[in-house]
């Protein structure tokens, strides 16, 4: 700073510093030095940008957007700023600007590690595998070590369905950093989607999680929560999935029937590009707080100075999970719900919300940290999208033959998946199998694809593969092309499942030994298809090829099941949310009982 005051006109010291009191964090300072700066030299490109990121940093984007594009005025080629602005046009959600901007970046400045490591997470979200893989292997090229792009390598397999791959990548990043939980959690998401799985293997790794990265984190904490039954309990979510995400599909009827009397519900949306559907979720609760800013201690203060008391994690180890701020126990009892098929591994989080069919008593519980409690009438509660269109009858099946799909993730097709499958299309005759999925139209996805097909037998022209369509309605739309869903294991659908059936599509699915591999079962038992639900794979074969046969109930399933769906428990949300009220007064009346005996 001395330096500074000595030669108040040499903007480089000032920039400096500017640099440097945004790097420590100190974002208003960082504003003052540029501004200082930019006093004298108002076009001075690189105290535009100074400015901007301070400006940023302090949640100013539309300012800081501002800054950048003068500086880009200024001068074309920074790359600084046509980066920066790329991030900002993504935290608006306007990725077309973003990538126009990173792809700015990398003509500028080809080695810019940020940008393109950025720009290939886009690529990836869209299903454009290909061109997404070409950009993280000029990174690794220029940084073969790079930590953030081995884990974005690793999503990539895992979008175009190559999971061993990224099951491989995951588990050498966390050899090489120990210390990375962020990494840890997707290398556990990804044995998720793994064939065979050994329930009591998948515990071990969930626990190693807690073992390695919150041995160092205080858990004694005195809460200020009046103990007793007379007040209305304060519930709060943690998710950053409260956007347009098939979390909100079953969290929107939660929120919407929750008992104000008897429940204040806050939510803590670590939503980084919120949407239409964020804004409608946060209408229809008290109090709502955005929180992908907060760091995980701030986020601890804050739920503590809500005072919660149960506070309900959404998330698991999917990404941008905030397990680390749960592992501080923040609130007097946590629970975990809906956003992951297994347990956390934490023994911060006492309890998870589930059923007696996606987790049998008795067989279950030993594989979980969490205490299970089973909810009446299925653990899910389904909102179908109210501008789904309507179901089509499905005239053409003895002229055009029986057309089987999916539109589940392609992590989920195991080999034993495109095995089974390859069968029941191979004892239909004139069958074909419809796969969508944002990365089914990519070019090297889809010739990866067509070639473990043909591997059992399977031609080309019997696959019909889809990627990305516009707008909720069109995606439901591809359900009228299809006549009998197919549902992955061991890894079900569940989003793709309620939206099969939800479309007059029947779903056959193949229940196994984890709760993944059971969620199949439980929504169709909701719905009294339990003739849908399969043991083996021989079974599965059987069950689909046999209903391609019966064109009769094929048609009468596509004019009922829709109807059959609004009369059951699947859509009850009064029922449900009730449910797991009861579930959340047991758990607050279970803690004060411990304390008054405590």
């Amino acid at each position: 700073m001395a330096a500074c005051k000595s030669h108040p006109a040499d903007a480089g010291l000032w920039l400096s510093l500017a640099g440097l009191d945004r790097r420590l964090g100190r974002f208003r300072e960082a504003e003052q030095r540029a501004r200082h700066v930019l006093s004298t030299q108002p076009d001075n490109h690189s105290a535009l940008v100074e400015y901007g990121a301070a400006l940023q940093a302090q949640g100013r984007s539309d300012e800081a957007v501002v800054m950048y594009r003068k500086a880009i005025a200024s001068n074309p080629d920074c790359s600084e700023a046509h980066y920066l602005l790329a991030n900002a046009c993504l935290e608006h959600g306007q990725a077309d600007l973003a990538i126009e901007h990173y792809r700015k970046t990398i003509a500028i400045k080809p080695a810019h590690i940020e940008a393109l490591n950025n720009l290939s997470a886009i690529l990836t979200n869209r299903g454009e595998v290909q061109a997404s893989m070409e950009l993280l292997r000029l990174a690794l090229k220029i940084q073969p070590n790079g930590y953030r792009m081995r884990i974005n390598l690793a999503r990539l397999h895992v979008h175009a369905g190559e999971t061993d791959k990224a099951h491989k990548i995951l588990k050498r990043v966390i050899h090489t950093h120990p210390d990375a939980a962020e990494a840890h959690s997707k290398y556990l998401l990804c044995t998720n989607y793994l064939p065979n799985p050994d329930p009591e293997m998948l515990y071990e790794e969930h626990r190693q999680w807690e073992n390695r990265h919150t041995k160092k984190i205080n858990h004694g904490t005195k809460y200020r929560n009046t103990t007793g039954t007379g007040r209305p309990l304060r519930i709060g979510y943690v998710s950053p999935d409260l956007r347009k995400h098939s979390v909100a599909y079953f969290m929107e009827p939660i929120l919407t029937r929750h008992d104000k009397k008897r429940f204040n519900i806050t939510c803590y949306a670590d939503v980084e590009n919120p949407d239409d559907t964020s804004r409608r979720l946060a209408s229809l609760c008290e109090n709502w707080n955005w929180t992908a800013k907060l760091s995980d201690e701030q986020l601890c203060e804050k739920i503590r100075g809500d005072r919660i008391d149960i506070l309900v994690d959404l998330a698991g180890h999917t990404g941008n999970n905030r397990l680390m701020a749960f592992a501080r126990k923040p609130a007097p009892v946590a629970a975990s719900y809906l956003g992951y098929p297994n347990t956390t591994g934490l023994s911060a989080i006492d309890y998870r919300l589930t059923d007696s069919i996606a987790d049998p008593p008795g067989i279950a519980d030993k594989y979980y940290i969490e205490k299970l409690i089973r909810l009446d009438n299925g653990f899910l509660c389904y909102q179908p999208p109210g501008n789904a269109p309507d179901c089509a009858r499905p005239s053409r099946l003895s002229r055009d033959g029986i057309v089987f799909g999916s539109f589940n993730n392609l992590a989920k097709l195991t080999a034993e998946v495109i095995h089974t499958w390859s069968r029941v299309l191979k004892a239909t005759d004139n069958s074909r199998l419809l796969l969508k999925n944002g990365a089914a139209g990519d070019p090297y996805t889809k010739a990866r694809l067509v070639e473990r097909f043909c591997e059992h037998g399977i031609e080309s022209d019997r696959l019909i593969l889809c990627g990305h369509t516009t707008g909720t309605s069109e995606h439901l739309r591809m359900y009228n092309r299809i006549d009998i869903a197919l549902d992955t294991f061991p890894y079900n659908g569940t989003t793709t499942t309620c939206e099969a059936l939800w479309m007059g599509v029947p779903v056959v699915t193949l229940s196994g030994n984890v709760h993944a591999a059971r969620v199949g079962a439980s929504l169709l038992s909701r719905l009294d298809l339990g003739q849908l639900v399969t043991n083996t794979p021989d079974d599965y074969v059987q069950t689909a090829t046999r209903l391609a046969e019966r064109h009769e109930l094929l048609t009468e399933l596509r004019l009922q099941l829709r109807g059959r769906m609004q009369k059951s428990a699947l859509l009850d949300s009064g029922l449900f949310t009730r449910n797991i009220e009861t579930a959340y007064t047991d758990m607050w009346r279970i803690y004060c009982n411990g304390i008054r005996k405590g």
